[in-house]
C-alpha cells in the first residue's frame, strides 16, 4: 500500500481547497451573505492588507444577527445596514501551514471546536480546509484501505490450507 494516501502522513495542502474566498473587515453584512450565496460558501476569510484578520462563517452571520447575545439582533428593531464583516467575524481565526500533517489539523479543530481553517504559507492564505473536505477524503481514504484488505483477504482465503 502506497504511503502517499496514509492520512498519518498527508500534508494538509495536498487536500487544501484553493479557491479561498475573502472579504474585507469593512465588508457590510449584507455583501457578506451576498458573496457567501455567489460563490456558494459556508465562509470568507475575512483580510486587511493581506493579512487575516478573521473568519465569517454561514452560523457567524445567524448568531450574530438573530440573537442578543452580540447586541447586534437585526429582530429587535436594529436594521442590520451598517453592520460590517468586522462586527460580525471570529477574530484570530486558527490557521495551519500547508505542510502540517491531517493528525495535527484533526487535533486543532478539536480542540478549538472549529470547522474552517484557514491554510497559510509565510502569513499568506493559500487555501482553506473544511470539516466538510476532511470527511469526504477520510472516506474515500477508508474506501481505499477496504479495497486493499480485501484484495489480500482474497488471497490469504485461497493460500490458506483450509480452502484447499
Amino acid at each position: 500500500m502506497s504511503n502517499e494516501r496514509s492520512v498519518v502522513d498527508l500534508r494538509v495542502g495536498r487536500i487544501a481547497r484553493k479557491d479561498v474566498v475573502s472579504v474585507t473587515s469593512d465588508t457590510t453584512v449584507s455583501e457578506v451573505a451576498q458573496t457567501m450565496t455567489d460563490e456558494n460558501v459556508g465562509d470568507v476569510v475575512v483580510t486587511d492588507d493581506d493579512e487575516i484578520v478573521g473568519i465569517v462563517t454561514d452560523r457567524d452571520l445567524s448568531m450574530r444577527l438573530l440573537t442578543d447575545e452580540y447586541g447586534t439582533n437585526v429582530l429587535s428593531g436594529e436594521s442590520g445596514v451598517d453592520l460590517t464583516a468586522g462586527d460580525v467575524m471570529s477574530e484570530d481565526p486558527l490557521t495551519i501551514e500547508s505542510q502540517a500533517r491531517v493528525p495535527r489539523l484533526l487535533h486543532h479543530m478539536n480542540q478549538a471546536s472549529v470547522r474552517r481553517v484557514p491554510v497559510v504559507d509565510d502569513g499568506k492564505v493559500v487555501g482553506i480546509i473544511t470539516f466538510d473536505d476532511l470527511v469526504v477524503h477520510l472516506a474515500g481514504e477508508s474506501a481505499h484501505v477496504a479495497a486493499q484488505l480485501e484484495s489480500l483477504a482474497d488471497v490469504v482465503h485461497a493460500e490458506s490450507p483450509a480452502s484447499n
